[in-house]
This record gives C-alpha cells, sequence and structure tokens, in this order.
C-alpha cells in the first residue's frame, strides 16, 4: 500500500484526514468478518446447510471495506498550506484534488450542526465551494474552524 509522501516542510501545513468516515468502514469490515467467521465456524461443524464457499464473499467485503478504512485513516481529505486550502476526492486524489488559495477566499462559514464548510469568494457569497466535513473527526473541526479564522 502506498504510504503519504515525506512534506518539505511538515510544520507549515495542517491535515485533515477521513478518520471520521473510516470509523464505519471499519464497522462494516469488523462485522462482515465475523459473520465470515461464523459461517466457517458452522461449516466446520458440518452443519448440511452450508458450503466451503459461503464465507468466501463475506472476507471479501471485509477486506475491502478494512482496506478502504485504512486507506481513510492515511490520507489527508483537507490540507492547510501556507498556499491555501487542498481538498482530496476519495477517487483519484492525484488527479481530481482542487486546491483554492487563500487569495481567492474572502470569508468562510460552517453551518450550526458543523457539518458543512462554505468557502465563499466574494462579499456577497454568490460564488464559492462547499466542502462536507462530516469524513472529519468531530473533535478536529473545531480546529479547523480555528485555522481558517486564524488565516482569514
Amino acid at each position: 500500500m502506498a504510504s503519504p509522501k515525506d512534506l518539505a516542510e511538515p510544520h507549515k501545513e495542517i491535515r485533515f484526514t477521513r478518520a471520521g468516515q473510516a470509523q464505519g468502514f471499519f464497522t462494516v469490515g469488523a462485522v462482515s468478518m465475523a459473520f465470515g467467521l461464523l459461517i466457517t465456524v458452522t461449516w466446520a461443524l458440518d452443519h448440511p446447510s452450508f458450503q466451503w464457499w459461503m464465507p468466501l464473499p463475506l472476507f471479501l467485503l471485509s477486506f475491502l471495506f478494512l482496506r478502504l478504512a485504512i486507506r481513510c485513516t492515511r490520507h489527508a481529505y483537507l490540507i492547510c498550506t501556507p498556499m491555501g486550502i487542498e481538498i482530496f476526492p476519495i477517487r483519484k486524489p492525484e488527479t481530481n484534488l482542487n486546491l483554492i488559495y487563500w487569495t481567492e477566499i474572502d470569508s468562510f462559514e460552517i453551518d450550526e450542526d458543523q457539518k458543512i464548510l462554505k468557502l465563499h469568494r466574494d462579499a456577497e457569497k454568490t460564488s464559492g465551494v462547499v466542502v462536507s466535513l462530516s469524513p472529519i473527526l468531530v473533535r478536529q473541526r473545531l480546529l479547523l474552524e480555528k485555522v481558517l479564522a486564524g488565516r482569514l
């Protein structure tokens, strides 16, 4: 599995990962692994209704969800750099990266339940970017708000 690259100046960046999203993927992976083990044990005890191949789809599903959870935990979702905010999608982040420069941002707002971040490009709030904050852990959303307030 690829690992994050070393940073040239790591003290100038603040990274927010998809750890909030990863919790659900870890849970689904663990539950499917448990059901796969349950079916394996039932088959090993010679239950007539179970075949040897029945736990394989559950183990495959578990492997895929656990791999996705590890990826979400290790790789960034938002990075606040000296240049601006980098937003990484979950699929093909190296090609679909969205960089918003600090000079482009006029203001920001986070809704009352802290699930949506709106970066406004003008004072009238007619142009901007909307970013979901649900992939970020709840306790890290306050840090993101402090970073944005300090920078803007």
